[in-house]
């Protein structure tokens, strides 16, 4: 059985983020300020400079290797 997509959606997509402090939301590559220093990532948001998400490279996920 195919699912048929019947109108647009009500949803935004998954890879959308949100600010927690004044609702902003955009993908990551369109309009999220991203600061990177080589060890640390921080996205910040633009309209209230929130700080959405904060990571050290060691706790990102490592990408597997195909044998």
């Amino acid at each position: 059985m195919n699912a048929v997509a019947s109108g647009p959606r009500s949803s935004p997509r998954k890879s959308v983020l949100f600010c927690a402090e004044c609702s902003f939301q955009n993908p990551v590559s369109d309009g999220w300020l991203v600061v990177s220093d080589g060890e640390e990532r921080t996205i910040v948001c633009p309209e209230c400079g929130h700080v959405a998400d904060h990571r050290t490279e060691r706790s990102a996920p490592s990408p597997t290797r195909a044998d």
